[in-house]
């Protein structure tokens, strides 16, 4: 294995490390917007008004675009871009 292909693996490695770690960021915000929806409906409240839920929902997004900016770029590695 020549060495720019060892750095593109550990790259790679690195990236898919990086996704796992945002998903489980992302599944325990999504969590607490579970929680919270939950404890807003027994209390007939709102939770699209609920700044937590807003705040969990924005770390959502971003963590999605953050998961789908890195696979982007794990393909571009993979190609050899």
């Amino acid at each position: 294995m020549t060495e720019e292909l060892q750095r593109r693996v550990r790259v790679i490695h690195d990236l898919e490390w990086a996704i796992r770690l945002w998903e489980l960021l992302r599944d325990n915000e999504q969590r607490v917007v579970n929680e919270t929806k939950a404890c807003s409906e027994k209390q007939g409240d709102s939770v699209e008004t609920n700044p937590t839920v807003a705040k969990a929902r924005a770390y959502i997004d971003t963590c999605n675009a953050s998961i789908l900016t890195t696979k982007a770029r794990i393909d571009e590695l993979a190609r050899g871009d």
